[in-house]
Protein backbone atom coordinates (compact mmCIF):
# COMPACT_ATOMS: atom_id res chain seq x y z
CA UNK A 1 0.00 0.00 0.00
CA UNK A 2 1.28 3.46 -0.92
CA UNK A 3 1.93 5.82 1.99
CA UNK A 4 0.20 9.20 2.31
CA UNK A 5 3.53 10.93 1.71
CA UNK A 6 3.98 9.02 -1.57
CA UNK A 7 0.44 9.88 -2.66
CA UNK A 8 1.11 13.57 -2.06
CA UNK A 9 4.44 13.33 -3.92
CA UNK A 10 2.61 11.74 -6.87
CA UNK A 11 0.44 14.87 -7.12
CA UNK A 12 3.03 17.54 -6.38
CA UNK A 13 6.23 15.97 -7.76
CA UNK A 14 7.88 16.38 -11.11
CA UNK A 15 7.52 12.66 -11.89
CA UNK A 16 3.76 12.83 -12.55
CA UNK A 17 2.81 11.41 -15.92
CA UNK A 18 0.44 14.29 -16.78
CA UNK A 19 -0.05 17.88 -15.73
CA UNK A 20 -1.88 17.83 -12.39
CA UNK A 21 -4.49 20.54 -11.85
CA UNK A 22 -3.22 23.37 -9.63
CA UNK A 23 -6.09 23.05 -7.12
CA UNK A 24 -5.12 19.44 -6.34
CA UNK A 25 -1.58 20.56 -5.53
CA UNK A 26 -2.86 23.40 -3.34
CA UNK A 27 -5.18 21.09 -1.40
CA UNK A 28 -2.55 18.46 -0.57
CA UNK A 29 0.08 21.05 0.34
CA UNK A 30 -2.49 22.79 2.60
CA UNK A 31 -2.26 26.10 0.73
CA UNK A 32 -6.03 26.32 0.39
CA UNK A 33 -9.25 24.93 1.93
CA UNK A 34 -7.53 23.11 4.82
CA UNK A 35 -7.08 25.15 8.01
CA UNK A 36 -3.98 25.09 10.22
CA UNK A 37 -5.50 22.68 12.80
CA UNK A 38 -6.75 20.23 10.18
CA UNK A 39 -4.68 17.23 9.11
CA UNK A 40 -4.88 15.03 6.03
CA UNK A 41 -5.73 11.47 7.08
CA UNK A 42 -5.69 9.90 3.62
CA UNK A 43 -6.49 10.68 -0.01
CA UNK A 44 -7.43 9.12 -3.31
CA UNK A 45 -6.17 10.66 -6.53
CA UNK A 46 -7.89 9.36 -9.65
CA UNK A 47 -5.94 10.23 -12.74
CA UNK A 48 -7.51 11.70 -15.85
CA UNK A 49 -8.30 9.09 -18.48
CA UNK A 50 -8.37 9.64 -22.21
CA UNK A 51 -10.27 7.71 -24.84
CA UNK A 52 -6.86 6.44 -25.96
CA UNK A 53 -4.73 6.31 -22.79
CA UNK A 54 -1.56 6.06 -24.86
CA UNK A 55 -2.35 9.40 -26.52
CA UNK A 56 -2.78 12.29 -24.07
CA UNK A 57 -3.96 14.48 -26.96
CA UNK A 58 -7.03 12.25 -27.46
CA UNK A 59 -10.33 13.47 -25.96
CA UNK A 60 -10.74 13.13 -22.21
CA UNK A 61 -13.02 10.29 -21.16
CA UNK A 62 -12.99 11.04 -17.42
CA UNK A 63 -11.50 14.05 -15.58
CA UNK A 64 -9.02 13.73 -12.71
CA UNK A 65 -10.55 13.70 -9.23
CA UNK A 66 -9.29 13.83 -5.68
CA UNK A 67 -10.92 12.86 -2.40
CA UNK A 68 -9.11 14.01 0.71
CA UNK A 69 -10.16 12.68 4.10
CA UNK A 70 -9.13 15.15 6.79
CA UNK A 71 -9.64 15.20 10.53
CA UNK A 72 -12.87 17.25 9.99
CA UNK A 73 -14.40 15.87 6.80
CA UNK A 74 -14.00 15.17 3.11
CA UNK A 75 -12.73 17.46 0.39
CA UNK A 76 -13.69 16.45 -3.13
CA UNK A 77 -12.37 18.18 -6.23
CA UNK A 78 -12.78 17.41 -9.91
CA UNK A 79 -11.00 19.16 -12.73
CA UNK A 80 -12.89 20.94 -15.49
CA UNK A 81 -11.78 21.59 -19.00
CA UNK A 82 -13.03 25.07 -19.73
CA UNK A 83 -10.00 27.30 -19.93
CA UNK A 84 -10.12 30.37 -17.71
CA UNK A 85 -6.56 31.63 -18.20
CA UNK A 86 -3.39 30.15 -19.69
CA UNK A 87 -2.53 28.30 -16.48
CA UNK A 88 -5.79 27.69 -14.67
CA UNK A 89 -8.67 25.51 -15.74
CA UNK A 90 -12.03 25.26 -14.07
CA UNK A 91 -12.75 22.84 -11.27
CA UNK A 92 -15.51 21.74 -8.94
CA UNK A 93 -14.90 21.42 -5.20
CA UNK A 94 -17.02 20.20 -2.29
CA UNK A 95 -16.30 20.19 1.42
CA UNK A 96 -18.40 17.76 3.46
CA UNK A 97 -18.01 17.56 7.23
CA UNK A 98 -18.32 14.12 8.82
CA UNK A 99 -21.24 15.15 11.00
CA UNK A 100 -23.21 16.13 7.87
CA UNK A 101 -22.78 12.76 6.14
CA UNK A 102 -26.04 10.80 6.03
CA UNK A 103 -24.62 7.74 4.29
CA UNK A 104 -21.65 6.40 2.37
CA UNK A 105 -21.88 3.61 -0.16
CA UNK A 106 -19.15 1.50 -1.71
CA UNK A 107 -20.38 -0.80 -4.47
CA UNK A 108 -17.84 -3.23 -5.95
CA UNK A 109 -18.69 -5.58 -8.82
CA UNK A 110 -15.98 -7.22 -10.93
CA UNK A 111 -13.78 -4.42 -12.31
CA UNK A 112 -16.29 -1.61 -11.83
CA UNK A 113 -16.76 0.20 -8.54
CA UNK A 114 -18.94 3.05 -7.41
CA UNK A 115 -18.49 5.29 -4.39
CA UNK A 116 -21.26 7.59 -3.14
CA UNK A 117 -21.55 9.99 -0.22
CA UNK A 118 -24.91 11.49 0.70
CA UNK A 119 -25.01 14.47 3.06
CA UNK A 120 -27.67 16.46 4.89
CA UNK A 121 -30.37 13.86 4.24
CA UNK A 122 -30.32 14.73 0.56
CA UNK A 123 -31.66 12.26 -1.97
CA UNK A 124 -28.84 12.85 -4.45
CA UNK A 125 -25.24 12.00 -3.56
CA UNK A 126 -22.80 14.84 -2.99
CA UNK A 127 -20.02 12.61 -4.29
CA UNK A 128 -20.62 9.94 -6.93
CA UNK A 129 -17.53 8.35 -8.48
CA UNK A 130 -17.21 5.35 -10.76
CA UNK A 131 -13.78 3.75 -10.68
CA UNK A 132 -11.70 0.81 -11.87
CA UNK A 133 -11.45 -1.65 -8.98
CA UNK A 134 -8.22 -3.13 -10.35
CA UNK A 135 -6.51 0.19 -9.60
CA UNK A 136 -8.43 1.88 -6.76
CA UNK A 137 -10.17 -0.91 -4.79
CA UNK A 138 -8.00 -0.79 -1.62
CA UNK A 139 -7.89 3.00 -1.55
CA UNK A 140 -11.69 3.30 -1.64
CA UNK A 141 -12.06 0.65 1.05
CA UNK A 142 -9.69 2.63 3.27
CA UNK A 143 -11.52 5.95 2.70
CA UNK A 144 -14.84 4.20 3.34
CA UNK A 145 -13.50 2.89 6.65
CA UNK A 146 -12.24 6.36 7.63
CA UNK A 147 -15.65 7.92 6.87
CA UNK A 148 -17.43 5.26 8.91
CA UNK A 149 -15.14 5.67 11.95
CA UNK A 150 -15.23 9.46 11.86
CA UNK A 151 -19.00 9.52 11.41
CA UNK A 152 -19.47 7.20 14.40
CA UNK A 153 -17.22 9.48 16.51
CA UNK A 154 -19.61 12.38 15.82
CA UNK A 155 -22.68 10.42 16.92
CA UNK A 156 -21.22 9.43 20.30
Amino acid sequence: MITLKDKIREITGAETDFEVHHIFKEIVTKQTVINEKEEIVDLIFIKRSHIDDRDTESPVESPAKIIVATTYGLIFAEEGFKEITEDYYGYKMKNIYYDKISSAELDICMLQGEFKVVANSSKEPEINISFNTAIYYEEFEKIFEIIRKKRIEFTQ
